[in-house]
């Protein structure tokens, strides 16, 4: 059935997901029974130029195309390759990287190989998360495999709990109502006026979140159905105090992945420095950036990310533990700064490019070049689904989103999803493909 999932798509690309199931299948056998280090590592770079070799062929052959033309050129040299038409295959990010973490496990000898083919193929393609999330580990879902799925009635109830809920954020929130003013005021050109562009990032930050979060709910809650766990993904990160634990927070499968896999692996363990972990935060970050999307936006989005990070670190190691840190006070005003600035770090995200990116935020501070207005219906809507989702996730901090669910009375439950489900049909307006199936 995963086969078939993503075959509707595009049947060609099926090729590669096998490709990369096969390497990583044999890869990590060889990497298990190896003798040596050097075998072990020999096996290793098989996974890693394999799989990083397909990922960086279609996700950012034009990209290093275009720049290094734009690199001749700035030589004098007249460089006019053909032009690069691939296709980006769906999801490649994801399971490119769920695959990689199964060879490295073996490789550090945190899981053993599995003997099954099909159960590890599963792994690599389980349809509800395949193509956007969350990034499944294989000591975490094979163990899943070993005996048969049992579905419970509740586990089949809450499951459908969860795919309401998403689908309701994604097609209610993120495509009827957020997405149309995002779109409507990222499209224009040049400096606009300071309100215009608070409203637009706003209205994208929730955007993003209803659209990504909304699919990760859709498929937990799928896997759950069928008898599965995933692991959550987002953990009310709009209610972060600091950005430490807001990247804890925010796509956890993929910061976590990042953060085992890579920071790890480049910080070195015998120098604590502060120099040391700002300069593989940064790099970390920047990486993370570029996870998302061969553009230089989103390269600079993930270096003012880490550069956020590597600041608070600075701050934390120059203050240390002082106690003024603990007064509610200080705490919402370090959450709304940390909202502030990851909604304003949206300008790199969502801008078509640099040039673009640079005339939103010198609108903050330059005369006004397009006196596009936003009408007082979309400010209302944008600041009315702000101070929910605020409101929302301060109250599910310290919670579970399950057991905030469960609180709830069974009667105001059922209430809800009929709700959720009538908005899901009425609402007008087409909806789009989930943003992240693009990464």
């Amino acid at each position: 059935m995963s086969y078939i999932f993503y075959a509707a798509w595009n049947a060609p690309y099926l090729l590669l997901i096998i490709f990369s199931t096969i390497v990583d299948f044999f890869a990590a056998k060889g990497i298990y029974r190896a003798r040596s280090d050097m075998a072990k590592k020999l096996y290793l770079g098989l996974s890693l130029v394999a799989n990083l070799g397909v990922l960086t062929y279609f996700k950012y052959g034009n990209f290093l195309l275009e720049n290094s033309i734009a690199l001749a050129a700035r030589f004098g040299i007249a460089y006019e390759p053909m032009p690069w038409s691939i296709l980006l295959p769906v999801g490649i990010s994801f399971y490119t990287f769920q695959t990689l973490s199964y060879s490295l496990d073996i490789y550090k000898g945190r899981l053993k190989p599995s003997d099954s083919f099909l159960d590890f193929a599963l792994f690599v393609t389980f349809f509800p998360q395949l193509v956007a999330g969350p990034i499944v580990r294989a000591r975490k879902f094979m163990p899943q495999l070993i005996a048969p799925p049992v579905v419970t009635a509740e586990s089949f109830g809450w499951g459908l709990i969860l795919v309401v809920i998403g689908l309701f954020e994604k097609v209610v929130i993120a495509d009827g109502l957020t997405a149309p003013i995002a779109d409507r005021i990222f499209a224009q050109s040049g400096t606009l006026p300071p309100g215009t562009v608070v409203i637009g990032l706003l209205a994208f930050v929730i955007q993003i979140l209803c659209d990504f979060a909304g699919y990760s709910l859709v498929a937990i809650g799928i896997a759950r159905c069928l008898g599965f766990e995933l692991p959550q993904n987002f953990r009310a990160p709009y209610a972060a105090i600091g950005y430490a634990d807001l990247w804890q927070r925010w796509h956890i499968s993929m910061s976590s992945w990042f953060r085992d896999y890579l920071y790890a692996n480049v910080r070195s363990t015998t120098d604590r420095s502060l120099w040391n972990t700002i300069r593989t935060q940064m790099i970390t970050m920047t990486l993370i950036g570029l996870w998302h999307g061969a553009s230089w936006t989103f390269v600079v989005w993930g270096a003012f990310n880490g550069a956020v990070l590597s600041i608070e670190t600075m701050l934390k190691k120059l203050i240390g533990h002082w106690h003024v840190w603990s007064v509610t006070a200080i705490q919402v005003l370090l959450g709304g700064l940390t909202f502030a600035l990851f909604a304003f770090s949206g300008i790199l995200f969502r801008s078509r490019d640099l040039a673009q990116a640079t005339d939103l935020a010198r609108s903050f501070f330059a005369p006004t070049q397009t006196p596009f207005h936003v009408g007082s219906g979309d400010i209302l809507i944008v600041l009315a689904l702000t101070a929910a989702t605020l409101a929302f996730h301060t109250a599910l901090r310290k919670r579970r989103f399950e057991q905030a669910i469960a609180a709830v009375p069974a009667s105001l439950q059922l209430f809800l999803l009929v709700g959720m489900m009538s908005a899901i049909i009425m609402i007008e307006g087409d909806s789009d493909a989930f943003i992240y199936f693009q990464f």
